[in-house]
């Protein structure tokens, strides 16, 4: 078996890079972008005030009276600087005078008609300064970011309203077994609802992926293949089978990856939960085949899945951290790599309680995967050491 460590480095060589496309930002959210965005101009490109209030000469002083001659609507050009005695009225985002003068906020000048008398000193830290934040041709974003809500800003800011990004990776879903119903069928003996379509629907969403294809199959070969060719149909770029990546006799997902040419690359994985593990790869199609069991199948999407997905978008995947472990940690040594749910508290990342790899409870608390290598003890593990 591969560890977890070699199925990341076969993940790496075998992801393609997906296309590049133009998307409005409305549309950009979570998208890798895929060039180097440059500041068309300085950042702020005039001086501008960060208040609302006065602008007056630098020099003026303390209790001086001054008489306001005009005003500086927001997006028109500054005026000249204005002469020693008066005053300017301006808002926050108002464009400053070149030349020697300070702001002083209103609450500061106080007014009695047409004049204002200075409680404290200009100061011209209230400016922002033209090219305070970037300069013409500063690279304000790299190539290979994800697209967060302040990086559209930023966008929208320069005038960048399509940006180049990845497109969205192609994923079909295949989920296998005869013992599945769908979630709204009511219970039924020997039966469970199916939570794996649900489960992988939520995941692709949160990774940028688009779910093209979806089909459940029984336990024969022949609905795989049926179901299989539904997948293939919508030209995907990953193929996902939850279930069937073991050695049983309803196992069907290693020979349905050899019957339409997909090479095996991995086939077992020596951690836990999430040793049946399979992977396959068809020119630049990727195949992956998924424990059926729901815990599993989260941590291998983590571990596995989501990896494949960034490489392909172009982005870089989730490091790992090292961070203080909680309290009363229940961790148990065992032969092979664990990577243990866990949840975030005020002391560290705690591990939850977990009985199978079916355990569907602990999910919806967990925040992380502690990697517990195969030689920790629990006797060893102690509050606040670093995992």
């Amino acid at each position: 078996m591969l560890t977890v460590s070699e199925v990341w480095e076969k993940i790496d060589s075998l992801a393609p890079l997906l296309p590049v496309e133009t998307v409005p930002l409305t549309g950009a959210s979570g998208r890798v972008l895929r060039e180097t965005v440059h500041a068309p101009e300085d950042q702020p490109a005039f001086d501008r005030a960060a208040i609302d209030g006065y602008v007056v000469s630098l020099d003026a002083p303390v209790a001086a009276t001054l008489r306001v001659v005009g005003s500086i609507p927001m997006g028109q050009l500054a005026p000249a600087a204005p002469a020693p005695g008066t005053a300017l009225k301006l808002f926050t985002g108002s464009a400053v005078p070149a030349g020697e003068v300070g702001l002083v906020m209103w609450e500061d000048a106080g007014l009695v008609g047409e004049t204002i008398t200075l409680r404290v000193a200009p100061s011209a830290s209230f400016i922002r300064r033209r090219a305070s934040q970037a300069r013409a041709g500063h690279a304000l974003l790299p190539a290979g970011v994800v697209l967060n809500p302040g990086s559209l800003a930023l966008l929208a800011s320069v005038g960048r309203i399509s940006p180049s990004v990845s497109r969205l990776p192609r994923v079909a879903h295949l989920v296998t077994g005869g013992e599945l119903l769908a979630p709204e069928a009511g219970c039924a003996p020997g039966r469970i609802r199916d939570s794996n379509s649900t489960l992988i629907a939520a995941l692709l969403a949160a990774s940028s992926a688009a779910l093209v294809a979806h089909a459940r199959a029984g336990e024969t070969y022949a609905e795989h293949i049926a179901a299989f060719a539904t997948l293939l149909a919508a030209e995907p770029d990953l193929i996902l089978v939850s279930g069937g990546s073991s050695g049983g006799e309803h196992d069907h997902a290693a020979r349905l990856f050899a019957s339409h040419g997909f090479a095996p690359v991995v086939d077992q994985v020596a951690s836990r939960p999430g040793k049946p593990l399979l992977i396959a790869t068809r020119g630049a199609q990727v195949a992956i085949g998924l424990p059926g069991n729901p815990l599993s199948h989260f941590v291998c999407y983590h571990l596995f899945v989501a990896r494949l997905l960034a490489r392909l978008r172009g982005a870089d995947p989730a490091s790992v951290l090292r961070l203080p472990l909680a309290p009363g940690a229940p961790l148990r040594a065992n032969p092979r790599e664990t990577w243990w749910p866990a949840t975030r508290t005020a002391d560290g990342y705690a591990p939850l309680p977990w009985a199978d790899s079916s355990d569907l409870t602990v999910l919806s608390r967990t925040h992380a995967l502690l990697r517990i290598p195969s030689t920790a003890a629990p006797e060893k593990t102690a509050e606040g050491m670093l995992v």
